[in-house]
């Protein structure tokens, strides 16, 4: 059933519900029935891609100013690595002055011009100024595909078979790493904020507003990472939006007929002649068929993520050896973990 006629059909069941109501009350029921279980439709899968590093050439920067100049010969390496790397455009990754050990902060690039070589920074450059030194591009920061983002499953190395700890905060990395020095690749998935990268400039971020997060280690090689996600899913907008399954328009409907019964309650004519429905007693119904019909879809969506989540546990294995695996021919790490 399509929007427009689940807000059309609770309309009919409520006197002088407006148009417009009725699709904020299907709305809301709808988000009501997403946030009050987990299903299936919410889990997606993507990949991150860690980008090789740039190295080559020289930078200049000067303190309190937030814009960079790259030397002809890292404009050569820079748009080489762009064109190699489709994936990981300049404007996603970060500059750090210095060599790859350098300590210097770590700035988000948010314009680049591969003509000139001149690079816009998201805030002026804080450390001290530099003429043509050495400097690095490399992704640290990251961030899922869906800004209706909640929480991940498992971040997956499948080339180094080691799954990413997620439950790492910044702070307990600022207490270990506080310069980021550790470079070799990532153990580790760290909450960052949301994506703030060129707000309010005519460069915003692909992603603003997204949830952002951190890989530590800096990823010195080039790794691809097996993401699992949950998401809260999205309103209806359009008029021919549907439900994704297993939801049936009948449970929002049942959820949606509660909340347009309570409006009707609060508004009913006062006056003794005023002899209509009540309210009241449709209110329960209405929560009562809410009731059986989610104890129903979510039964039959159960055996779904009971899959997703017995085949996806993380691995609880030591994290203080390495091994070896025969079939692939190919060691498994140790970490700073």
């Amino acid at each position: 059933m399509a929007f427009v006629d689940m807000y059309s059909e609770l309309r009919g069941c409520v006197p002088k519900l407006s148009l417009t109501y009725a699709r904020t009350l299907v709305n809301r029921a709808w988000r009501e029935v997403r946030e009050k279980n987990l299903w299936s439709f919410q889990i997606f899968e993507q990949a991150w891609i860690s980008p090789p590093p740039i190295t080559v050439g020289l930078a200049t920067f000067r303190q309190g100013f937030n814009t960079i100049q790259f030397n002809a010969t890292a404009i050569a390496a820079i748009n080489a690595s762009v064109i190699a790397n489709p994936y990981a455009p300049v404007t996603i990754q970060q500059f750090r002055g210095g060599n790859v050990a350098g300590l210097t902060e770590i700035y988000n690039i948010i314009a680049y011009n591969p003509i000139t070589g001149a690079a816009t920074l998201d805030r002026i450059f804080a450390d001290p100024s530099g003429v043509n030194v050495a400097y690095s591009i490399f992704q640290a920061y990251y961030t899922p595909q869906y800004k209706d983002f909640r929480g991940w499953i498992s971040v997956r190395n499948m080339q180094m078979f080691l799954d990413l700890d997620l439950t790492k905060t910044k702070g307990w990395v600022d207490a270990r790493d506080p310069q980021r020095s550790w470079y070799q690749f990532p153990t580790a998935v760290i909450p960052w904020g949301r994506d703030t990268r060129g707000q309010g400039t005519p460069t915003p971020s692909a992603t603003l507003g997204y949830p952002m997060f951190e890989l530590w280690g800096i990823a010195v090689t080039p790794f691809t990472y097996d993401c699992y996600g949950i998401r809260n899913g999205m309103p209806l907008m359009n008029p021919t939006d549907t439900l994704p399954e297993p939801i049936g328009e009948d449970l929002v409907l049942a959820r949606a007929r509660w909340y347009a019964y309570e409006w009707a309650e609060a508004n009913k004519d006062m006056t003794p002649r005023a002899m209509g429905p009540d309210f009241k007693f449709l209110m329960g119904k209405a929560n009562d068929d809410y009731t059986k019909l989610l104890t129903m879809y979510r039964k039959q969506d159960k055996e779904f993520i009971d899959n997703w989540f017995s085949r996806l546990e993380p691995d609880i294995s030591s994290h203080a050896y390495g091994y070896y695996n025969t079939i692939a021919g190919y060691a498994g790490p140790y970490t700073q973990l």
